[in-house]
């Protein structure tokens, strides 16, 4: 009981407020999400083909083709074609913003 006392304490203690939009935007030189032309861009790098499986539209019909920051946006990656990869939804989905 002790231990869980101490814990509420602790985290009572600490800065619970997230960053807001503003802030965390202001940490980066480029927006969050890709334009049309550098999504065509990257797409067209990877064969139009999932980096993770391989999997793509021509030999799966309705796979769905994410355009995915390599090093989490929310972990300061940038919006720039070095750090994008093709992925298809589940893998994307999957990958949440682990490195």
């Amino acid at each position: 009981m002790k231990a869980l006392e101490e814990f509420v304490a602790y985290a009572n203690a600490q800065d619970m407020q997230p960053p807001t939009p503003a802030e965390t935007a202001s940490d980066h030189k480029t927006g969050r999400d890709p334009s049309l032309r550098l999504r065509f861009r990257v797409m067209k790098r990877d064969n139009f083909s999932c980096r993770a499986c391989g999997a793509s539209p021509a030999l799966k019909s309705g796979l769905s083709l994410h355009v995915d920051h390599i090093k989490a946006w929310s972990l300061g990656g940038e919006t720039v074609e070095d750090n994008l990869q093709t992925l298809c939804e589940p893998c994307n989905l999957g990958k949440s913003n682990v490195l």
